[in-house]
């Protein structure tokens, strides 16, 4: 075996230390090791050996056993207890030839033994043999380490493509509740007149090419592989992205007699940011404001902007929020926390929208917060540094 290993290491690369407290063995030694091209750096005693140990780190140490202030016995049982260390593989040197000796060495964790007087080409054969069997147990380690990241990547992946589908399927939901609804209000002919009836129709088409054009985005960033949690920062015209936002939820509004409006002031109206995410939470924001608004209220969409900051309010005349739920809105919440709350109409929601704007804002070095007096109304803030489209 050692006519091969000697074959796949390269001296040079190798630090060795030698330990014995006899001078002439360590000159030995060090001419052996020099002359094969090894490092080699010495010690004389135990309690030195330790200190080189722990801060060179060599590949391998040739360890006397025999030593006044601390026995190689003892040198080896110290260093096997430390976790960095205890990997070095340790060669007993020692004119001792008992089978008891070489068990004693064995137990305290060394993985060879050398008997003095000694012959050159056993002490290289042993020390190749072991430096060769040590790079390969470092080289399965790392392979270890390297399997264990790539499974720890790819769960990172899969809960980020559940989040993708989370995101898409609450941002779809309530808007595709209000095509329906205006769809089961045609189909019932209650008495629109004609005109009516083609502005529901152009709101429905108008909606679910959004939602299209929407979903196809999520689709396209997620196959060209963006991580979800980075912004892809693109130029957004803040203008339109009111608009894709208004008339996703305008069936919603419609079918609740909400009044939904869009009010904006801006300095820049061109900006860079991740314009499919910000979509994706303010639809969260508005759905949730049409959900928890009765009959006849009003949402709306603002956004300003100044040199260098983005706000988008979204304020509704709803329920509002109970004083002690406000803290606990913006809590990640898991399958086994999920609260829910029901809207004015008796939809159904959890809180998971919430989580996931929060999410975005983040990702946008932004923040969210809201304001909110019960049975009065609620507006939701997100605010963000600006960076302009060049």
């Amino acid at each position: 075996m050692s006519n091969v290993s000697q074959f796949l290491i390269a001296p040079e690369d190798f630090l060795i230390l030698i330990v014995d407290d006899t001078e002439a063995n360590i000159r030995l030694l060090s001419h052996v090791l020099r002359g094969e091209g090894f490092q080699p750096i010495v010690a004389f005693n135990g309690s030195d050996a330790i200190d080189l140990i722990e801060s060179r780190e060599p590949d391998l140490v040739l360890l006397d056993i025999m030593m006044p202030d601390m026995t190689g016995i003892e040198v080896c049982t110290e260093i096997k207890q430390k976790d960095k260390l205890k990997d070095i593989p340790i060669i007993f040197l020692s004119a001792l030839s008992e089978t008891s000796d070489k068990v004693e060495g064995f137990r305290a964790g060394g993985v060879d033994y050398i008997t003095k007087p000694f012959q050159k080409d056993e002490v290289l054969a042993r020390i190749r043999t072991h430096l060769f069997l040590s790079k390969l147990q470092k080289e399965r380690k790392q392979r270890i380490i390297d399997l264990r990241k790539r499974e720890a990547d790819l769960r990172d992946l899969n809960k980020k493509k559940d989040d993708l589908v989370r995101m898409v399927s609450h941002d779809i939901k309530n808007p595709l509740t209000g095509i329906v609804g205006l769809a089961n209000m045609l189909k019932q002919d209650m008495d629109f007149s004609e005109e009516e009836k083609a502005e529901m129709l152009q709101v429905m088409e108008s909606s679910g090419r959004k939602l299209l054009e929407m979903v196809e985005k999520v689709l396209d960033a997620e196959d060209s592989s963006k991580k979800m949690d980075e912004p892809d920062l693109l130029v957004t015209d803040l203008r339109e992205l009111a608009d894709k936002v208004k008339s996703v939820n305008n069936p919603k509004a419609i079918l609740k007699k909400i009044g939904l409006s869009i009010d904006l002031s801006l300095k820049h109206n061109r900006v860079l940011l991740d314009e499919v995410k910000m979509e994706i939470a303010l639809n969260n924001l508005v759905s949730n404001a049409l959900k928890f608004t009765q009959t006849n209220g009003t949402v709306s969409l603002s956004i300003t902007n100044s040199d260098d900051l983005i706000q988008f309010r979204i304020t509704d005349t709803g329920i509002g929020i109970p004083e002690h739920m406000i803290d606990k809105l913006f809590t990640e919440h898991d399958s086994d926390s999920n609260y829910s709350s029901k809207g004015t109409d008796g939809e159904i929601g959890t809180g998971l929208g919430l989580d996931v704007v929060q999410n975005i804002v983040r990702i946008h070095k932004g923040k969210v917060w809201v304001e909110s007096i019960e049975n009065e109304g609620s507006t939701f803030y997100i605010e963000m540094p600006l960076i302009k489209a060049t």
